[in-house]
């Protein structure tokens, strides 16, 4: 059975609409506070790396776009954290916004 044929029995073994927004919201709540697990070692791994090179992500994102900065795998690193960071907060939003 797949997800959308899952989701479609759910739908039809609900009472009503009611008590399926309410299933919907917790398995909605729990993959928030994943993600928030998740941007919680993305922000501390980021600040190891500001701490260690005394610049801001933003400052560093800026500097790493230009080229000026070299191609040390300590950059591409942290750089992947930025994004993956950037990313898990607009799925929170997301998220934030359907709860």
């Amino acid at each position: 059975m797949n997800t959308l044929e899952k989701l479609e029995l759910l739908s039809e073994n609900c009472s009503d609409n009611t008590e399926l927004e309410r299933i919907i919201g917790q398995l909605l709540n729990v993959i928030l506070i994943r993600h928030r697990q998740k941007l919680a070692i993305y922000n501390s791994d980021v600040e190891q790396f500001e701490i260690k090179y005394q610049l801001t992500s933003e400052q560093f994102v800026e500097q790493f776009n230009s080229g000026s900065l070299g191609d040390a795998m300590d950059y591409f690193e942290w750089f992947g954290l930025c994004e993956l960071r950037q990313d898990i907060l607009q799925k929170i939003h997301k998220l934030e916004q359907a709860l």
